[in-house]
């Protein structure tokens, strides 16, 4: 092998490796923003959940403020799942069996019931979140 062969395939080498690294980076910071988000959401849910002054404000005019702090109590435990989920620490079959229990509750029921459309409209661009809201629209037969 020449010497100019043997550089140029080193530093092909080093390229591949900088890119895997930044790629891999990439990657980890739209986790660590996922995680930021989750958090944000899952503390306001555990305000409206815990809140009636909260609950009568944001309720839709149609769900009384109490059913409606039942339903957010519901959705916190979706939002923790759906995150454990995009973070890859459920697979699918744990996922299934996770969701199957949950649709056992009848807050989550009443909420998949409800907010299941706006839930599949915000999920729509994202596979991952699709395909999860999917699960839990069949599993709940919404």
């Amino acid at each position: 092998m020449r010497t100019t062969t043997a550089v140029l395939a080193a530093g092909a080498a080093v390229v591949a490796v900088g890119v895997a690294r930044l790629h891999q980076e990439q990657r980890h910071q739209k986790q660590r923003i996922d995680v930021e988000l989750a958090r944000i959401q899952m503390d306001w849910l555990t305000q409206v959940s815990t809140n009636d002054k909260l609950a009568t404000t944001w309720a839709p005019e149609d769900v009384d403020p109490q059913a409606y702090m039942q339903m957010m109590s519901a959705n916190r435990m979706l939002c923790h799942l759906r995150l454990r989920d995009t973070l890859g620490f459920v697979t699918d079959r744990q996922l299934r069996f996770y969701v199957s229990q949950l649709a056992e509750n009848d807050a989550v029921r009443k909420y998949v019931e409800r907010f299941g459309p706006l839930r599949a409209e915000e999920a729509a661009e994202n596979k991952r979140a699709a395909r999860f809201t999917a699960l839990l629209l069949d599993t709940v037969g919404a």
